[in-house]
């Protein structure tokens, strides 16, 4: 990061922003899931293909307007040396999910359980 002072208030900035972006994430994936849950009225439910498309949008405007930036990892030999072990982090975990069984199922059983837990705290 910068090491001035107004450099660093921007990277605060832009990790606020970041933030605020995982946040909003959460309480849209909350919405969808109350939707698929307990929506009875078909204008509720049609309201989980509205979160789709508008989701979807939204992922493909990051992609078109971010993408560039991802040949740091080729231009910065420290973003290189980030990236290479990330990828062989990624490989290892690949190789325990290989050998274990993936159920969709259970996972989100986990994780709605999970969720409950933190909503009655």
């Amino acid at each position: 990061m910068l090491q001035d002072s107004g450099g660093r208030t921007k990277d605060i900035s832009v990790l606020q922003l970041l933030t605020r972006l995982v946040q909003e994430t959460d309480k849209v994936i909350r919405l969808a899931d109350d939707i698929d849950q307990h929506a009875t009225t078909p204008q509720a439910r049609s309201a989980l293909n509205l979160i789709g498309s508008e989701i979807n949008n939204i992922l493909q405007i990051l992609k078109v307007s971010i993408e560039p930036l991802y040949k740091l990892y080729e231009l910065d030999q420290g973003m290189r040396a980030a990236e290479s072990q990330r990828q062989t982090i990624t490989r290892d975990a690949g190789a325990v999910d290989e050998a274990g069984a993936y159920d969709e199922n259970s996972l989100w059983a986990d994780i709605k359980s999970k969720t409950q837990v933190n909503k009655s705290e």
